[in-house]
């Protein structure tokens, strides 16, 4: 990853940093499917300079990194990001400094109380019991939250919103398997500085 962008989102009284998040990330994450290989990988890989899961923030940067000015060139994100120019400043594409570290930055899925049904149907085919037995089993366990921070997204196909929960993960060298259409791979690294 030898180039990127980096978006700095630009909050205002009406218009407050979470809601600019959900806004340009929808936009990021159309970008992002338009650029997708037969096997739904994406060459582009996503950093917040300003996480800190300590403050549960995601700061006010995305970067998006790339191999190649190609690739980044090829997002097009004047266009997916006409209508939010005011909010969002772009800067040009930028060679990666020589001096940085890796990190991984990966989506979470915890699970949650919510999904002890769907947890309960699994659990009881797979071990021959009862759904209430598995149910009965599921519900007793400590339900599973994150401190990490996130981002609001809303689904095209169901028009459903829900968290996108985004972890950071140290990491020591360069890997590269390709990254989702948010940017986040649970392997591959992106630079961080």
């Amino acid at each position: 990853m030898q180039y990127y962008i980096e978006l700095t989102l630009l909050p205002g009284v009406e218009i407050p940093l979470y809601f600019l998040w959900e806004k340009l990330y929808q936009q990021v994450h159309l970008a992002l499917v338009e650029q997708q290989d037969e096997q739904g990988k994406v060459a582009i890989g996503a950093a917040f300079p300003g996480y800190d899961d300590k403050q549960f923030q995601l700061g006010c940067k995305l970067r998006l990194f790339a191999k190649t000015k190609e690739e980044l060139t090829a997002l097009d994100l004047e266009k997916w990001l006409a209508r939010l120019l005011d909010y969002v400043h772009l800067s040009t594409i930028r060679q990666v400094p020589e001096q940085f570290a890796y990190a991984i930055f990966k989506r979470l899925q915890p699970k949650t109380k919510g999904g002890n049904e769907r947890l309960a149907r699994r659990k009881a085919k797979r071990q021959g019991i009862s759904y209430n037995e598995a149910l009965a089993i599921i519900s007793k366990r400590k339900e599973k939250s994150s401190k990490a921070p996130f981002i609001h997204v809303k689904s095209l196909s169901s028009d459903e919103r829900y968290r996108l929960i985004i972890d950071r993960i140290p990491a020591r060298e360069s890997c590269f398997a390709g990254f989702s259409t948010y940017g986040l791979s649970p392997v591959s690294t992106v630079p961080v500085f």
